[in-house]
């Protein structure tokens, strides 16, 4: 039998439920579907880094900056 795998797909699992379904593990991926695996991962992070402040509403932002001085608000987020 031969199984697909979509890759373009990426789904959060605690690692808590992960391990508690360990006895339904059914094998591995190969050297290559695992080289692929690696590589879309890598491709999520290389195309949406992460901004901390970037979801931040105005009143979130001033807060942020109280820590971060350095921060430069984006326009839905400046005081004015």
């Amino acid at each position: 039998m031969s199984l697909i795998t979509d890759f373009m797909v990426t789904i959060r699992v605690p690692r808590v439920d992960l391990e508690a379904l360990r006895n339904l593990r059914k094998g591995r991926l190969n050297d290559m579907a695992a080289s692929h695996f690696w590589e879309r991962i890598a491709e999520f992070y290389r195309r949406y880094p992460y901004d901390e402040w970037y979801p931040l509403n105005k009143e979130e932002m001033k807060a942020y900056q109280k820590d971060y001085t350095d921060s430069k608000p984006y326009p839905w987020q400046s005081s004015d």
